[in-house]
């Protein structure tokens, strides 16, 4: 599999993703990645950027969405969380942090690159991107629930990163600093990090998931994209084995009235299902059931596949049409027990069946950048030229 996403990222691609580093790391001069201040503009200038888009953080302090947004002001109907660009300003001038979120979905060449850098890793990659204006800091001393790979690139910003206070924290179990402990709290705050480095542009920064990290911007504006890299545990999977328990009877059943008052029915209660749980896990262990819902579940993080509509329909596609295999479009494949080729699209799922099933799995397994036609694939010329249409009508191809 091609790399080229990670790799205009981080210097050496396959040793990451063979060996995810478990502690802080950074790389000086390794990201060819270009999102810059005229890119920041364009986006908050436009006017179309919603609330859920859009944060400003001042003082450590997420600012109400209302004091940056139409809310309450008059404004055309349907528009009233649409953020207002001189409110932003104004915040950025008193030194709030502005914070692009699901960058992957409102700037395209972040979303196309998040979409491939999820193909090469298997997990659904998204972006954020930080402006902090200079001598300002967004976020003081925190951890995040996944890992994320922060590139610098405008200005500079000095990050200091501290071993966990809580190993390998769930979703669930967000930051919480009134948890942290005095001695804690004199170990982030006096001790000597694991890491202290000023990122600038090019610059590339690990942070594994509950690693603690303090950011704070140095005499230059500061701007950085934010990869995050979801984590997959037991305890999700065990949670989504749990739900689908829904669908048998036997878990469906009434516990005895008068739980909560004696022990007595608590015990019979919880030795009846653990009885139903030992024998449900311990037949679904001896014959593994399909699971391809279990991906789906997964897969429905995913970013969708770009269709570029008005490129890949017009005009129709002819025999001689060049194009290019978009593998990462692809967020999953299964091959159903009749023999079709089942593939994921993030938003949509898209079958094929007989011989073009075999020759789409052909290219996506390929993941070639290079040029192809109808013509040439091993298909009568109807079948591959209605292929063809198919595959650029749901983005796992485009035109060359």
């Amino acid at each position: 599999m091609r790399t080229e996403a990670l790799s205009s990222l981080i210097p050496d691609a396959s040793d990451f993703l063979d060996h995810p580093p478990t502690e802080a790391v950074a790389w000086r001069g390794t990201s060819t990645l270009d999102f810059g201040l005229d890119a920041v503009g364009e986006l908050i200038d436009h006017g179309s950027l919603q609330r859920q888009m859009v944060s400003m953080v001042k003082d450590g302090q997420r600012v109400a969405p209302a004091a940056y947004t139409w809310a309450g002001q008059p404004i055309q109907p349907g528009f009233a969380d649409v953020v207002r660009t001189t409110k932003v300003s104004a915040y950025i001038g008193a030194g709030a942090t502005t914070v692009l979120e699901s960058l992957h979905r409102t700037w395209k060449p972040i979303g196309d690159l998040c979409r491939r850098l999820s193909h090469e890793t298997g997990l659904p990659i998204s972006a954020n991107a930080y402006l902090t204006p200079s001598g300002s800091q967004g976020f003081a001393h925190h951890y995040d629930t996944h890992s994320v790979l922060i590139v610098q690139t405008v200005g500079s910003k000095t990050w200091q990163l501290h071993a966990p206070v809580y190993n390998d924290p769930l979703e669930h179990q967000p930051w919480d600093g009134s948890k942290v402990t005095e001695a804690e709290w004199d170990r982030l705050r006096t001790g000597t990090p694991f890491l202290e480095v000023t990122l600038q542009p090019g610059d590339s920064l690990w942070i594994p998931r509950g690693w603690i990290h303090n950011g704070f911007a140095t005499d230059d504006h500061s701007l950085h994209v934010s990869f995050s890299f979801p984590t997959l545990t037991p305890y999700w999977l065990a949670g989504e084995l749990i739900r689908a328990l829904g669908s048998e009877r036997a878990f469906r059943a009434e516990l005895p009235w008068g739980f909560g008052r004696s022990a007595e029915l608590r015990a019979e209660a919880l030795a009846t299902t653990t009885k139903l749980l030992t024998e449900h896990f311990s037949a679904l262990s001896e014959q593994p059931a399909d699971n391809s819902e279990l991906a789906d579940t997964y897969r429905r993080f995913s970013l969708e596949s770009a269709r570029h509509p008005m490129d890949n329909f017009l005009p129709a596609p002819t025999l001689d049409t060049q194009v290019r295999t978009v593998a990462e479009s692809a967020a999953g494949v299964d091959w159903t027990a009749a023999g079709g080729l089942r593939v994921h699209l993030g938003d949509s799922m898209v079958e094929f069946e007989d011989a073009p099933a075999r020759v789409v799995a052909d290219l996506l397994a390929a993941d070639s950048s290079n040029p192809w036609t109808a013509r040439s694939l091993d298909l009568p010329e109807a079948g591959a030229l209605e292929l063809v249409t198919l595959l650029l009508r749901t983005g796992l191809a485009t035109r060359a």
